[in-house]
């Protein structure tokens, strides 16, 4: 699968992600996407929707954007959700494993098309109390980390915080204060340079 994440800019009228079969059997190519809570059906649809990958090939899925109403003062987030079911024979009796691969869609509305990621994260403000490392991220962009250290210490389970929210994350420290020191992963799926702050 080309990417880590796909952004579909307002405006768009698709944007396309390649999926590749590397193995020397076939496989059946299940794709869908969910709304940010993946309790119903999102505002995009992806086509085609179920198809066969030979070995060796490659094929493109076409995401649209079907319904408007989108935020236009801040990112929205969705799920790409890619599964891969091995082929077998008909006589065949054994256990088949799906894969399924999940990707964030994030949706950018025209105003915040042009977003520097070193500067944006300036602006977050974190606190630290009862075991919990808090980020309140006051920008309209999902802010996806990821590491985040307290003295030195590695936050286990790290996310991202949603705009104009703050984030809790748990650490097994009860020091009030410290040295908080994050990654934040850009549109390309690479690291933005290690920032840090006193608290």
């Amino acid at each position: 699968i080309s990417g880590t994440r796909v952004i579909y800019n307002e405006g768009n009228k698709n944007v396309s992600i390649n999926v590749k079969n590397p193995d020397k059997m076939p496989y059946l190519i299940q794709s869908w996407i969910d709304d940010f809570e993946e309790k119903k059906q999102s505002k995009f649809t992806i086509t085609p929707p179920l198809f066969r990958l030979n070995p060796d090939k490659e094929n493109t899925l076409r995401i649209f954007l079907t319904e408007e109403g989108l935020p236009s003062d801040q990112e929205s987030l969705f799920w790409l959700n890619i599964k891969t079911i091995p082929a077998t024979e008909k006589t065949e009796n054994s256990l088949q494993i799906a894969f399924k691969t999940q990707m964030k869609l994030i949706y950018r509305p025209k105003s915040l098309k042009d977003v520097n990621f070193e500067e944006e994260q300036k602006k977050l403000s974190w606190s630290k109390e009862r075991g919990k490392v808090i980020v309140y991220n006051p920008t309209p962009y999902f802010m996806n980390f990821q590491t985040i250290k307290f003295n030195g210490k590695l936050v286990d389970d790290v996310s991202y915080a949603k705009p104009f929210s703050t984030k809790s994350f748990d650490i097994n420290d009860n020091n009030e204060h410290g040295l908080i020191s994050w990654e934040l992963i850009n549109d390309y799926g690479a690291n933005v340079d290690l920032s840090e702050v006193r608290i």
